[in-house]
């Protein structure tokens, strides 16, 4: 019999795209930025304080604290990392801090391609242009696509080779031939990231490719180089704000698709 998914999650490097009916999260605080829109009824956010606003669309900083109130909601989760290009064009026109209410009507061009995510019919690309096309919406500035620098490729192929260690800086910059202001620099301007942020979200692909696959947590932990399960659960539920069981283990519901 067919597997029944009600839900959908996209991984990039450095980025998540997810959508699901009915979504609720206790109180948390995590790195990753997030934009949440509803495309049926709002959801609320409940503050530190215990404050509950009700929203159809927000940008929410990294490290603010809330819980989620969604049952009732059809939600699409755009997370990405705050030192990317992506929040960088976000930061500069709503601010770093705090919650941001999103007019509703900046997003009614994207709403059929989000009911389409919703009910499973996005592959990789169709994902990606969607994530795109919402930060476009929301009137944040896309970096401008380019063909990757091939010694900035090479590096990332030598980080995925290298996994579950990492490599140093000094490494990687002395096999590129620059050095390593220079490296670190042109990296994180044609990938978006950091390196050393880039090959934590390695690791943490890694480990979720691994669950998604049937595996344990312990196996799949030491296979992407962490200490030990309870490290990966705390490294991909400060990244995102969830345990990765809640969308990785067996009784997971949503349809998990990496994307390179």
């Amino acid at each position: 019999m067919k597997e029944s998914k009600t839900g959908a999650l996209f991984y990039f490097e450095g980025r998540i795209l997810f959508a699901n009916r009915g979504l609720v999260t206790e109180a948390h605080s995590h790195y990753a930025a997030s934009i949440l829109i509803s495309i049926s009824s709002p959801f609320q956010i409940e503050t530190e304080e215990g404050i509950r606003t009700s929203y159809q669309a927000v940008i929410l900083s990294p490290n603010f604290h809330h819980s989620l109130l969604a049952e009732e909601s059809e939600i699409v989760v755009l997370q990405f990392d705050p030192h990317s290009g992506d929040y960088s064009s976000i930061a500069a026109k709503y601010g770093r801090k705090g919650i941001h209410e999103i007019p509703a009507n900046d997003l009614e061009p994207i709403r059929k391609d989000c009911k389409d995510l919703l009910e499973g019919r996005l592959e990789c690309d169709s994902a990606k242009l969607l994530f795109e096309d919402i930060l476009s919406a929301i009137g944040a500035e896309t970096p401008a696509k380019g063909i990757l620098d091939p010694r900035i490729r090479a590096a990332t192929e030598r980080m995925k080779r290298s996994l579950p260690n990492s490599v140093s800086v000094p490494e990687l910059a002395e096999e590129s031939g620059f050095s390593e202001t220079r490296f670190m620099h042109l990296f994180k301007e044609q990938l978006g990231l950091p390196v050393r942020q880039y090959q934590l979200w390695l690791r943490l692909q890694e480990a979720a490719t691994l669950l998604k696959d049937g595996g344990n947590l312990t196996d799949a932990a030491y296979a992407a180089g962490f200490a030990d399960q309870a490290h990966l659960s705390r490294t991909f539920k400060k990244m995102f704000g969830v345990q990765p069981s809640r969308f990785l283990g067996p009784n997971s519901s949503v349809r998990v698709v990496f994307c390179t």
